[in-house]
């Protein structure tokens, strides 16, 4: 039977669009990922957990001052200056009285988590190094770059226990700057992949000595050390969720799943509880791509431009919680995402992963 024109017209079209959708998935297909061996694995991402919200945006304005390229994680010391690392392999002290910034030590890498040290060092997870110690005048030593028999790809948070211990998250053997070069994310490829490529490590300042607590994590972020001592809490940025590791029996257990978004900093308030920053989950990547290995080969394939645009950066949150993870509230809509959240004084710093600004926040009543 002779098909009519007006169908055949529009059936052309309908056939056209398919061929070039086939074509255009070809193409992207036959791209090589850009990591070696990539092996996605599906998961179905849990529902993300209520609590009750508050709008946070109006709220977190940017400190005056010098910009600064970068300034994911922010520590105080006991005068009241503020330091952070840049995307440049600095650390640089800010007078948050003025804004003004200088140059306190060249630590190269990507330096990430920092935290003070009992005898005044300030310590640094660097991304492409490993564990830093910056003396107070300013000299640089390297404490540890590798552990277990394995080089520290990416340390990434780093908290600091009781009894002065020192613990930190080593995020991804996998996707770090060795491998993927410098990209705005690396746990977007983590997460599209699907495999467990962290771990948890110990530094022990009195032996020198770095030791592996657990492996086998999923982009292992924020650290953060109960306050009694007796636990660490790491956040897994991959999975959503915030697995607690017990000092004593190294027994390890989720305490909290269905995060609402990509972990990053851990920190504690003044008031006891614990902050933690958040980029908002994608609701299209939950639904149509990590459910599916297929979907997974095909977006890592895409150009590096389509999936991460520094100029749009992610939106995120901070979640306030106990050391037994009971979630005390949800403050939303922080544009862009806060990478850290620290206290200061009557103050919160926020940090940002791609900013040019170290911003602040009152916290809420």
């Amino acid at each position: 039977m002779r098909i009519p024109k007006v169908r055949a017209w529009v059936t052309f079209p309908a056939a056209l669009l398919v061929l070039i959708v086939l074509a255009v998935a070809g193409f992207v297909l036959f791209r090589d990922p850009p990591v070696e061996p990539f092996e996605p694995v599906a998961w179905d991402p849990p529902a993300a957990l209520t609590a009750p919200a508050v709008i946070a945006a109006g709220d977190i304005v940017p400190l005056t001052g010098t910009e600064v390229d970068g300034p994911e994680d922010l520590a105080v010391d006991e005068g009241g200056l503020v330091y952070t690392g840049d995307r440049q392999g600095r650390i640089l002290r800010v007078d948050p009285a003025t804004g003004r910034a200088e140059v306190f030590a060249q630590v190269g890498g990507r330096p990430l988590g920092l935290v003070f040290a009992t005898d005044g060092g300030l310590i640094v997870a660097n991304h492409g190094v490993g564990l830093q110690s910056v003396t107070p005048d300013g000299r640089v030593r390297l404490l540890t770059a590798a552990a277990g028999g394995s080089p520290i790809r990416f340390a990434n948070d780093v908290t600091l226990a009781p009894d002065g211990t020192i613990y930190f998250s080593d995020a991804s053997s996998q996707h770090h700057v060795g491998t993927l070069g410098a990209v705005p994310s690396y746990s977007l490829y983590d997460l599209i992949e699907g495999r467990p490529h962290g771990r948890l490590l110990r530094f022990d300042p009195s032996t020198g000595r770095t030791t592996e607590l657990l492996t086998g994590l999923y982009f292992p972020n924020g650290v953060v050390a109960t306050a009694d001592g007796s636990a660490v809490l790491v956040a897994e940025s991959t999975r959503y969720r915030i697995t607690r590791y017990q000092l004593a029996t190294g027994n390890a257990d989720v305490l909290v799943d269905g995060l609402p978004g990509l972990a990053d900093g851990f920190t504690r308030a003044a008031d006891g509880t614990l902050l933690l920053a958040l980029y908002d989950r994608v609701t299209a990547l939950d639904r149509y791509v990590l459910p599916y290995r297929w979907a997974r080969g095909l977006l890592v394939r895409l150009p590096q431009s389509m999936l991460l645009d520094e100029d749009r950066p992610q939106a995120g949150s901070i979640l306030v919680l106990t050391d037994s993870g009971d979630v005390v509230r949800h403050l939303v809509g922080a544009a862009p995402a806060a990478a850290n959240v620290v206290p200061y004084r009557d103050r919160w710093l926020i940090g940002s992963l791609t900013g040019d600004r170290i911003r602040v926040m009152s916290p809420p009543a």
